[in-house]
């Protein structure tokens, strides 16, 4: 035991560190629980071949019509895998300066903001605080459950530490901006900007960005399909820090904080018509890939049904079947 977590520190200074300072807190109980723990959980954490197959998320797949327009989707996740570079700078300046100030220097945990972590969950007799960077997130998010305990916290650490050897920042960066979660079924930066402001993510301004960027640490409080008035002052939270930062200047803050926001939902289209069709479509996916990849690997589908043909059709034919129950209830009537 002496050797392996002597090997532990070697590998994982800061890792140690925090274990060591749980220790200290008073919140671990001894020393030996928390030998026992690095040794259980340097047993059990994923393996580097599952951190380096962590990039495969679930996207929907997107059936397309006769003219290569987009007709129907289907999805376990509504999500599009975007390249980091097809993102819009603000939106990574918001989301460092609210999740991560100091994402490019640390080696996957912030040693300064788990201290003061430990000191507020100290404070308050329970783990209310995390301290965790975007590594230690995306590290939760891929692989950890979200319970709030400290064997949960070590193997987060663990993880992120393993996650940074494996990638690099902005690989890092890409990975979390195309996983984590928005809110309303939203998941990714694109899916995110097209779902709630209706244009790719390489297209959002400073105020949308912000207000993006906000919804990371708790989508079902602060999504502005929610509750619009939490969304924006919690949108003006992330224009403050990204203005210490130094992302903005104080002109760009003040403008951004008296931007109205205006939602528009590019992904909820009318998807009532060619249900026949495309259930058709769907089952002979299925039969020959298999339902999950059907549903998560982002198919791109290209079918032969015309949009605008198929709804004048099944307008027409709705119009006849109106047209022959008035004919019958106006026949009944005259029999009266």
């Amino acid at each position: 035991m002496k050797d392996r977590l002597r090997r532990f520190i070697t590998r994982y200074p800061q890792a140690a560190l925090v274990v060591f300072g749980l220790v200290a807190g008073g919140q671990a109980a001894a020393v030996g629980v928390a030998s026992w723990t690095v040794h259980r959980l340097l047993r059990d954490l994923p393996t580097i071949d599952d951190v380096r197959h962590m990039g495969e998320m679930a996207q929907a797949t997107i059936f397309y019509d006769a003219h290569d327009k987009p007709a129907f989707t289907i999805f376990d996740e509504r999500r599009f895998d975007v390249a980091l570079a097809d993102v819009s700078p603000h939106l990574v300046d918001a989301i460092l300066a609210i999740e991560d100030q100091r994402f490019r220097t640390h080696a996957g945990v912030d040693v300064v903001r788990i201290v003061g972590a430990t000191l507020a969950n100290l404070r308050k007799g329970r783990l209310a605080e995390g301290g965790s960077t975007l590594t230690q997130q995306l590290a939760r998010q891929s692989f950890l459950t979200l319970d709030k305990t400290y064997t949960r916290k070590v193997q987060e650490v663990l993880l992120a530490l393993r996650i940074e050897h494996q990638y690099t920042k902005d690989q890092i960066l890409e990975l979390y901006l195309n996983k984590m979660y928005f809110g309303a079924g939203l998941y990714g930066a694109e899916a995110a900007s097209l779902g709630y402001f209706g244009k790719p993510a390489r297209e959002l301004t400073v105020a949308e960005a912000a207000l993006l960027a906000g919804l990371v640490k708790s989508p079902s409080t602060w999504a502005p399909s929610v509750n619009m008035e939490r969304a924006v002052s919690r949108r003006n939270v992330v224009l403050q820090a990204m203005r210490e930062t130094g992302a903005i200047d104080e002109a760009t803050m003040t403008t951004a904080r008296g931007a109205e926001v205006v939602l528009k939902d590019a992904l909820r289209r009318d998807e009532g018509f060619g249900l026949y069709f495309r259930e058709q479509v769907r089952q002979e996916l299925v039969e020959r890939f298999g339902r999950e990849r059907v549903y998560q690997s982002g198919l791109r589908v290209y079918t032969t049904i015309d949009v605008d043909m198929q709804k004048a059709a099944e307008q027409a034919v709705q119009a006849q079947l109106a047209d022959l129950a008035a004919r019958r209830a106006a026949a009944l009537k005259a029999r009266r």
